[in-house]
Order: structure tokens, then sequence, then C-alpha cells
């Protein structure tokens, strides 16, 4: 079941901390980000919901969340005053995986927002960086310095194994029979150069062609220059 976590700044106190009952996801309430920022590199959820503060405080509590890494690959919906004029998007939406929603809490189309947003999966996954590169392995997508480059899931996987060890050269071996539980073969080595041209192939697209490279009679390494 998904876990979702709210940050309301107008809870009553007697909520706090509290799970919510019902038949949607596991919900978790808070009154403010000191809690859940104490607890962010042991707890993380599948949907973060802020609601009851303005835009700068929303973006203020995600920005902080998402200096932990985790953090990064969970989508946020920011529930915007109903009385306010206008709708203000917080400086950290990303439109590619977060929401806005105006309501408060309780609100009926909140609460469907947060139902159609909440994904199984999303906490246990963690984002795979190095440099200025880094790998969404729950939405297949790698932040390059030339924009994002969408992945199929076999992509995702061959950079996961080579970004998270970039600057070293990664056995093709490795890839095949840790990464993909498959022999090792002409057939598969077949098959992960196919997925590694397809991935040259992308970045090329975003300037960094560069990027992976082919240690002959070996494997990959995917190449990071400092500075």
């Amino acid at each position: 079941m998904p876990r979702v976590l709210i940050i309301d700044g107008t809870l009553p106190a007697a909520l706090e901390g509290r799970s919510l009952p019902g038949d949607g996801p596991e919900t978790v309430l808070a009154s403010s980000a000191e809690g859940p920022l104490s607890r962010a590199g042991q707890e993380v959820y599948d949907l973060l919901v802020l609601c009851g503060m303005p835009a700068e405080e929303q973006a203020a509590v995600a920005a902080a969340l998402h200096e932990h890494r985790r953090w990064r690959l969970v989508p946020v919906l920011y529930v915007s005053d109903p009385a306010a004029p206008g709708l203000t998007i917080p400086a950290t939406f990303r439109p590619e995986m977060d929401g806005i929603v105006r309501g408060t809490r309780t609100a009926p189309a909140v609460e469907r927002r947060i139902r159609e947003m909440a994904r199984e999966g999303v906490a246990g996954a963690e984002a795979v960086t190095a440099g200025p590169f880094e790998l969404d392995p729950v939405r297949l997508r790698l932040y390059a310095p030339g924009g994002e480059v969408v992945l199929t899931e076999r992509e995702a996987e061959v950079l996961a194994f080579l970004i998270g060890r970039a600057n070293r050269t990664v056995p093709a071996g490795d890839i095949i029979e840790r990464g993909w539980g498959l022999e090792v073969d002409e057939r598969s080595l077949q098959i992960l150069r196919r997925h590694v041209s397809n991935i040259r192939r992308k970045l090329a697209e975003k300037g960094q062609r560069r990027a992976v490279r082919t240690v002959r009679g070996t494997g990959y390494r995917f190449e990071v220059r400092a500075g």
C-alpha cells in the first residue's frame, strides 16, 4: 500500500502524527516539516502533500527534503489556498512528476488527486547520481547537463550500474548477471551492446555522447569529468 505524508500548516495539534484510516493509501499527518526533516534519512514516502502554507513555504519544505537523494523521487502535491487570488506555482514545482490543486486537505478534489498520484514503489527507490548526472529509476529519466533523457527500463538498469560506478570500468558480465539475472552468452552480450548503442544515441542528442565509453574486451565506463 502506498504511504503518503501530508504536511498541513493548519493541522490541529490533536491530529499531529496520526495515521488516517480508510481504504486509500496509508496517510500520516504532520503540522510542520520539522519532524519529517529530522527523520528524512530513515523515512520516505510515496507521495508528499503540502497544504495550509504559502507557496514560498511549500517550496522551502520541498527543497529541504530534496537534499536527501531518495526524496527527490517522491512526487509532491502542492495544495493551493482556495481563498487566495490566482494560482502561485512554487519554485520547486516539477511538471513531469508533481501536481497542483486548489483546495484544503479534506476537500474531495484534493483527496482524489492524492489517490491518483500515490504510487507504490517510489519510497523504495533511490536516485543514482554522478557529477551533474542524475538517474530517476522510477520514472525512467536521466537528467543530464544537456537536458532530460527518456529511457527504457533496460536502459535505466544499464545506466544505474554505470553511473553508480562512475569513472570505473564495469564488466559486461556484471550488468548481465547481476543486473538482469541472465547467463552471459553471445546473445545477452549482443542485447547489451544494442542497449548501450541506444543510450549513446540518446546522450548524443543532449551533447553527452562521450559519457559512455567502451573498454575493449571488458565492459563499459561512465565518465564524469571533474570541474
